[in-house]
């Protein structure tokens, strides 16, 4: 082992030589245990991924006016499909088992979809008049807002406008994601720390 140089991929973390003798004939076993350095899988693949799930969330906090949303969010699903072939590229073919990462990524991508497909609908349901059970949710978060602040006015005159129904929408759709994202991200780092 001292002719051993160090590799900047794997380390050894055990190492054991054992002799068995068997009719007058020496035999010697070498069992080498290597473990994977993951600093470098960490900063250039899990982090990355990680922070985009995480900012795939933040797509309903855009202002609709600007006419990123859905942008934003299509590149944000683009760059899971990247990284969906880095992993594929990096892991060895086998149906036997999935990486748990890579069973991340794939959740972390389907959520990244189902992220444009909202954001579109939302920004489609703009062009009519807001659905009735929408505006009834919208009006009586809204009427719960005026109420607080002692702003209570008929109750024509606080019909909620599809702004302010687009807003209570965008902040709804952050918090579950957010949510979602967050509870995901905590149990597959918590099943691969272990």
């Amino acid at each position: 082992m001292k002719e051993y140089e160090e590799n900047s991929e794997f380390e050894i973390s055990t190492e054991r030589i054992t002799e068995k003798f068997r009719n007058r004939k020496a035999r010697f076993i070498l069992t080498i245990n290597l473990k994977r350095r993951p600093l470098f899988y960490i900063f250039t693949i899990l982090l990355p991924v990680v922070l985009l799930h995480f900012l795939n969330s933040f797509v309903f906090l855009l202002p609709s006016q600007s006419g990123e949303k859905t942008s934003m969010a299509v590149s944000i699903l683009l760059s899971f499909q990247l990284f969906l072939s880095i992993i594929r590229d990096s892991l060895p073919e086998n149906s036997l088992t999935v990486s748990l990462f890579s069973l991340y990524v794939s959740l972390a991508n389907f959520t990244s979809v189902v992220i444009v497909i909202v954001n579109i609908i939302i920004l489609k349901m703009k062009e009519k008049p807001p659905p009735k059970w929408i505006a009834r949710i919208c009006k009586k978060e809204l009427l719960k807002v005026d109420i607080g602040s002692n702003n209570v006015e008929d109750e024509e005159q606080t019909k909620p406008e599809w702004e302010d129904m687009e807003t209570e929408l965008n902040r709804t759709c952050f918090a579950c994601f957010f949510v979602f994202s967050s509870g995901l991200t905590a149990a597959v780092l918590g099943m691969l720390t272990r």
